[in-house]
């Protein structure tokens, strides 16, 4: 006949605990001493800190337009220092090249005692990336630390980092302000081509045949068919500066591409319009010298329109590619730190001591119930 399993009461427990005291507390507190002391031979670390605050994108023209909201503020909200910067910030640092430049500079395969190893550069670079930490803080600033046995080392680390990003992200920045000039420049250079030749063609004509006097219905409508070309133009440039800074999958980037389209649809339905009081079709029906005069004003006063919006565009593009300005601003310096970071010699040792002294409570109490049921398990295995 089996014995039935007791479970022990917890007084018995408790008292068994007790007789038991130099077990318990004996062992957790010799395993704290030795961690403790084992502690004492890892080296202290010490944390250098930049606090750093994204500075303002070039804005390639975005805040000339328009004053509704539209694309001046598209310029505040997308060119800023937003998240997407500053997870930009991320890829860069942790970039291969930038930890490369970082371990060579530092000598920090000989720090990090891992020459000899199958890939030095590799494992270096594990260690430097333990190390680093880049952090985006919901008040809009960047942090970049960086943890050494040096604290002077720790400092320089974390001010060349500074440094790189700077330089990595003004490249970027040129290269993207370059294109932009480039586009607009060709865009200026071939309407100046184009309205010279105009212009040229006017004053011939006006020489051959004298001067043609337009009713100011047509005038006023050729302003606004110059208005409407240069707001095309304008949708145009604005997609341009936009994919210069933001994914073409993006919302904004959606929104302005449909202005664009209708601004276009609008304007073919303009040229093509078969309504019987559609001006440009009067004038194109004109005599031979008066439809030349009226198609030459026409296009005088288009791009002229575009010249007045194009200008002030192409000037700030060639003064933003000339620029030279950092990405970010420090905001607080990183410094020689004077008290190490790690390790948290206390903190292990408690933790240690915590653990074993469940560990060991555990096993007692394990113990205790193993011994008031032998009868029992030993009944089962017979």
């Amino acid at each position: 006949m089996s014995k039935k399993y007791h479970f022990p009461s917890s007084v018995d427990v408790i008292r068994f605990l007790f007789s038991n005291w130099k077990v318990v507390l004996g062992i957790p507190f010799l395993v704290a001493v030795i961690v403790a002391v084992y502690s004492l031979f890892i080296p202290n670390k010490f944390k250098s800190t930049a606090n750093l605050l994204p500075s303002q994108r070039p804005s390639f023209g975005l805040d000339l337009f328009s004053e509704d909201g539209g694309l001046s503020s598209i310029a505040s909200s997308v060119l800023g220092g937003n998240t997407d910067e500053t997870n930009r910030y991320i890829v860069l640092l942790s970039s291969y090249s930038t930890s490369k430049k970082i371990i060579d500079k530092f000598d920090l395969i000989n720090v990090y005692e891992v020459n000899g190893a199958d890939d030095e550069v590799g494992e270096a670079i594990k260690v430097l990336n333990e190390r680093s930490t880049f952090e985006n803080l919901e008040e809009g600033n960047f942090i970049i630390s960086v943890l050494d046995e040096d604290p002077v080392r720790a400092k320089e680390i974390t001010d060349y980092y500074v440094q790189l990003l700077n330089e990595l992200n003004t490249k970027i920045v040129s290269k993207d302000a370059r294109l932009y000039r480039e586009f607009l420049e060709i865009r200026y250079n071939q309407l100046i081509g184009d309205l010279d030749s105009l212009q040229q063609e006017y004053i011939k004509f006006q020489k051959q045949y004298g001067v043609f006097e337009l009713p100011e219905q047509v005038k006023e409508y050729f302003r606004l068919m110059g208005l409407l070309t240069a707001q095309q133009l304008e949708a145009e440039v604005k997609l341009q500066a936009l994919s210069s800074t933001v994914s073409t999958s993006s919302d904004v980037y959606k929104t302005q591409k449909v202005q664009y389209e209708a601004i276009t649809k609008k304007l073919n339905e303009l040229y093509n319009d078969e309504d019987p009081e559609n001006i440009i079709l009067n004038f194109n029906s004109l005599a031979e010298v008066g439809s030349e005069y009226y198609d030459l004003f026409f296009q005088i006063e288009i791009q002229t329109e575009i010249q007045k919006f194009l200008l002030p565009l192409y000037e700030q593009a060639k003064m933003e590619e000339a620029k030279s300005l950092p990405i970010v601003s420090v905001i607080d310096e990183p410094r020689v730190a004077l008290i190490k970071s790690e390790p948290r010699r206390s903190i292990i040792v408690i933790f240690t001591g915590i653990s074993a002294f469940i560990l060991v409570t555990g096993y007692m109490v394990s113990r205790f119930t193993y011994l008031q049921n032998k009868e029992f398990f030993d009944s089962l295995r017979s």
